[in-house]
C-alpha cells in the first residue's frame, strides 16, 4: 500500500478546492465591475468625489485612535513635570497636547460634516442607479419579441427574484462605501495594533476567515431557500393583492371569499416560514459563536497589554490605543464579514440580472441577416398554413395536429371552433408569438420566418380575445396601434367611428383626451363593450395588410355587432382578414369559413355550402339559431 496515495488525493483536492475559490473570486470581482460599470455610467465624475469622500472618512478613524494615544501620552508627561521643564519639540511640551487636541477634535467634527454630503450623493446617484437599471430591463424586456419565455410560470418565479435583484445594483454605492471604507480602516488599526505585538491583530484576523467562510456558506444557503420558496411568496402576493384589485372586488364580496384567501395566504406563508426561519437561526446560532472567539481574543490582548504596562514596558497611551484600536477592529471585522456575506449574496442577485440583460433575445426563428421587407410588397396577400402541429412548452398535449389551411388575399376568413380548439393559439402563431413545431406558415409562398419581424408585424393588425387596457387616454390607446406608423396609419378619429368608439369618446367628459382608469384622478372606467370598440379602433387606425380579429363583438350588443361589419367589409377591402367568432352573425358574413376541430380543420365552404353540407358547423348553427326562434 502507497502511503503517500492518500496524501496526493488530499493534495489535488486542496488543489480543486482552492481553484474553484480563485475561480469563485474572478467571477465576483467581474460581476462586481461590471454592476460598478452599469450604475456609475450615468455619473462617473460624481462617483468620483464619493469614493473621494469616503476614504477621507475610512481614514479619520485610525488617525483619531492615533491621536487619543499621542494625547493621554503628553498629558502623562505634562502631569509629570507641572514646571514645563520638557520642551515641545518632543511632542511632549503643553502648546503641542493643545495642538493635539484640536486635531483630535477634528477628527469628531469632519466625519460629522461629510455625512450628510454623502448621503446626498448617495440618494443622488442611487435615484440615477433605479433608472439605468430599469431601462435596461424595459429595454431587455422588449427584445423578447415574443411569448415562449413570458407564458411560461417559471419566468414569472423569475420575474418575482428579477424584481429583488434589480434594486441590488442601487445598492452598490452603499455597499461600496461601506465595503471600502471598513477595510481601509481596519487596515489602518491593523497597523497600529500591530506596534505592541504582531499577534495581536494576527490572531483578530485569523478568527475571521473561518467565521467569512461560514457567512458565504450561510448567504448561499438563504438565496437557495429564497429561489425556492419563490412559487409561494408569488402565491403571496397574488393574495394580498386579489382582495383589493377593482376587477375581483364584486366577486370577493358578493361570494364573501376575503377569507379563503388570507388562509390561502396564511398557509404559504407558514410553508415558506419554516425554511427561511431555519436559516435564520443557523446563521444566528454561527454569528454569536464567533462573536464569543472574538470576545475572548479582545480579552486575551487586554490581559496582555495590562501586564506589559504593569511592568512599565507601555505608556497610558499605549494602553488607550489598545482599547481604541481593539474595540474598532472588534467592530470592523464583524462588519466586514458581514459585508462579505452579503456581496455573496449580491453576486446571486447581479448573477441572475445580468443573465437576464444577455439571454433576452427572441425564441422564434429569425433570418441571420435583415429578412424580407413586407411593406416592400404588393398589398394582396394570401397566408398559407401547411400541416401545422404545435404544443404549448410545459404541455404533453398537442393544441394543432396537422392544421391545414387558406386564408385568400383580399378575402374575409371565418375560423369557428369549440372553446380549447386552437383558435387564439392559432393567432398566436399567425403573429408569431410562437413559432410552429412543424409544418409551415407561408405569406405570399414565403416562409414567415424569412420576413423581417419588425416589417411584418407592422403590417398586421390584431385584436386578441384577451385586448390590452392601458391606462392611458382613449386618444393614446388608439394612437398606440399606429406609432411606428409614420402617419401611414389612418386618423384616430376616423378609426374611431370605424369601430363605433366616436359614441363612447362623445359620452366622455374630455372626450378623447380623458384618461381611461381610476388608478389616477379624473379618469373613467370603461364597460367591457366600450373597451371593445377602443381595441377595434386601435386595430383599425393601422396601416395594416392583414387583420385578425379574436371575439371581435363579445361584448357588443346585436346592433354594434351589425353596424361594426357594415363598416368593416369597407375597411378590410383588397386586405386579408380572419375573423374568429362564436356569433354565427358575425360568421355568415365571412367569405370562407374554416371548421377547427382537435387541432384541425375538418370543415370549410361558404354559410351556404357548410349548412347544405349538415356538418358540425350545421349542427352548431342551429344549436343557436334555435334559441331566437
Amino acid at each position: 500500500m502507497n502511503p503517500l496515495k492518500g496524501t496526493g488525493r488530499g493534495v489535488q483536492y486542496l488543489w480543486r478546492r482552492a481553484g474553484r475559490a480563485a475561480r469563485g473570486l474572478s467571477d465576483g470581482l467581474r460581476l462586481w465591475a461590471r454592476g460598478l460599470a452599469l450604475v456609475t455610467s450615468a455619473a462617473p465624475g460624481i462617483v468620483g468625489v464619493h469614493l473621494a469622500l469616503t476614504l477621507v472618512a475610512s481614514l479619520l478613524p485610525v488617525l483619531q485612535v492615533w491621536l487619543s494615544k499621542l494625547v493621554v501620552d503628553g498629558l502623562t508627561v505634562s502631569i509629570s513635570h507641572p514646571s514645563g521643564a520638557v520642551s515641545a519639540a518632543d511632542g511632549s511640551g503643553q502648546p503641542a497636547v493643545i495642538l493635539l487636541a484640536l486635531l483630535y477634535a477634528l477628527t469628531v467634527v469632519i466625519p460629522a460634516g461629510l455625512q450628510p454630503v454623502q448621503q446626498t450623493l448617495t440618494i443622488w446617484l442611487k435615484d440615477r442607479a433605479v433608472a439605468e437599471v430599469d431601462r435596461r430591463l424595459m429595454d431587455a424586456g422588449a427584445r423578447l419579441a415574443d411569448l415562449v419565455r413570458i407564458e411560461r410560470p417559471a419566468f414569472q418565479d423569475d420575474l418575482r427574484l428579477l424584481q429583488r435583484s434589480a434594486m441590488y445594483p442601487s445598492q452598490l454605492f452603499s455597499f461600496l462605501q461601506t465595503g471600502l471604507g471598513t477595510a481601509v480602516t481596519l487596515a489602518g488599526s491593523v497597523l497600529l495594533l500591530a506596534r505592541l505585538h504582531p499577534l495581536l491583530p494576527l490572531t483578530l484576523v485569523l478568527l475571521s476567515a473561518p467565521h467569512l467562510v461560514s457567512e458565504f456558506r450561510l448567504q448561499n444557503l438563504k438565496y437557495e431557500a429564497m429561489v425556492s420558496r419563490s412559487r409561494a411568496a408569488r402565491e403571496m402576493n397574488y393574495c394580498a393583492r386579489i382582495t383589493t384589485e377593482p376587477a375581483a372586488a364584486k366577486e370577493i364580496r358578493v361570494f364573501g371569499i376575503g377569507s379563503f384567501f388570507l388562509q390561502r395566504f396564511h398557509d404559504r406563508f407558514a410553508a415558506a416560514y419554516v425554511v427561511m426561519k431555519q436559516v435564520r437561526l443557523a446563521h444566528l446560532r454561527v454569528s454569536a459563536f464567533f462573536t464569543a472567539l472574538h470576545s475572548l481574543a479582545m480579552a486575551g490582548g487586554l490581559w496582555y497589554v495590562v501586564a506589559r504596562a504593569a511592568g512599565g514596558q507601555l505608556t497610558l497611551g499605549d494602553i488607550a490605543l489598545y482599547l481604541n484600536v481593539v474595540i474598532q477592529m472588534q467592530s470592523r471585522i464583524l462588519d466586514l464579514v458581514m459585508w462579505f456575506g452579503i456581496q455573496f449574496e449580491g453576486h446571486q442577485h447581479l448573477r441572475g440580472l445580468f443573465a437576464f440583460f444577455d439571454q433576452a433575445k427572441p425564441s422564434i426563428a429569425l433570418p441571420p441577416q435583415r429578412g424580407l421587407d413586407f411593406s416592400e410588397l404588393s398589398s394582396a396577400h394570401s397566408i398559407e398554413m401547411r400541416g401545422i402541429r404545435f404544443r404549448y412548452p410545459e404541455s404533453t398535449l398537442p393544441v394543432l395536429e396537422d392544421f391545414t389551411a387558406l386564408l385568400p388575399s383580399g378575402k374575409v376568413t371565418a375560423l369557428v371552433g369549440a372553446n380549447g380548439a386552437g383558435k387564439s393559439t392559432l393567432v398566436k402563431l399567425l403573429t408569431r408569438m410562437y413559432d410552429p413545431d412543424d409544418g409551415d406558415i407561408l405569406l405570399d409562398g414565403v416562409p414567415f420566418a424569412s420576413y423581417d419581424l419588425r416589417s411584418l408585424r407592422r403590417r398586421i393588425a390584431v385584436v386578441y380575445q384577451d385586448f390590452a387596457r392601458f391606462a392611458l387616454t382613449m386618444r393614446e390607446n388608439i394612437e398606440l396601434g399606429a406609432l411606428e406608423e409614420n402617419g401611414a396609419g389612418a386618423d384616430v378619429e376616423d378609426a374611431a367611428r370605424w369601430a363605433g368608439a366616436d359614441e363612447v369618446a362623445a359620452a366622455l367628459p374630455n372626450g378623447y383626451e380623458t384618461t381611461l382608469t381610476r388608478r389616477f384622478e379624473g379618469g373613467v372606467d370603461l364597460s367591457g363593450g366600450e373597451w371593445q370598440k377602443v381595441a377595434l379602433a386601435r386595430a383599425f387606425v393601422r396601416d395594416a395588410a392583414l387583420i385578425i380579429l379574436d371575439e371581435p363583438t363579445a361584448a357588443l350588443d346585436a346592433e354594434a355587432e351589425y353596424r361594426l361589419f357594415e363598416r368593416f367589409r369597407q375597411l378590410v377591402a383588397g386586405k386579408t382578414a380572419l375573423i374568429i367568432s362564436h356569433r354565427f352573425s358575425t360568421v355568415r358574413m365571412a367569405d370562407p369559413i374554416l371548421v377547427l376541430e382537435e387541432g384541425r380543420i375538418t370543415e370549410a365552404g361558404s354559410h351556404a355550402e357548410l349548412l347544405s353540407l349538415g356538418g358540425r358547423y350545421a349542427e352548431l348553427f342551429e344549436m343557436q339559431a334555435g334559441r331566437y326562434r
